[in-house]
């Protein structure tokens, strides 16, 4: 039985929900970073969300963990310049446990396999800290 189902995960309590952000927090506190100089949070709108979900044969979400190199906007930018700051990206899974490819406007154009997708994920979302409000 495959552990990628639409039930997977589970919800956790107030208490359990705090104790993991407050160990985050403190291990950054650790290492000298004041609250707003590190990424507590990203978020991700339901139209986006509902896209993912939508995708042909999807059970659920993966939450890569990734960096990048941004400048003080929070804009891309080139390896070395800026900051490099963890982002997450969201992508679709199949009950395989397959990320699903995204079907864009370019599938099934003369030089592409028909059904031909790019395997993109989902993010750019505003980061907490500075767009939050807790």
């Amino acid at each position: 039985m495959s552990i990628f189902t639409k039930d997977a995960g589970r919800i956790l309590d107030i208490q359990e929900t705090e104790a993991m952000k407050g160990a985050y927090r403190k291990r950054k506190v650790e290492v000298g970073l004041k609250a707003d100089e590190y990424v507590q949070s990203e978020f991700f709108g339901i139209e986006q969300v509902q896209r993912l979900l939508n995708l042909p044969g999807c059970v659920g979400l993966r939450i890569h963990q990734a960096k990048r190199w941004e400048d003080a906007n929070g804009r891309p930018s080139e390896a070395g310049e800026g900051q490099l700051i963890p982002r997450v990206l969201l992508t679709g899974v199949d009950a395989k446990g397959k990320d699903i490819p995204i079907l864009d406007d370019k599938s099934g154009l003369k030089d592409m396999p028909a059904g031909a997708g790019s395997m993109r994920a989902l993010g750019d979302g505003p980061v907490c800290p500075p767009h939050c409000k807790n």
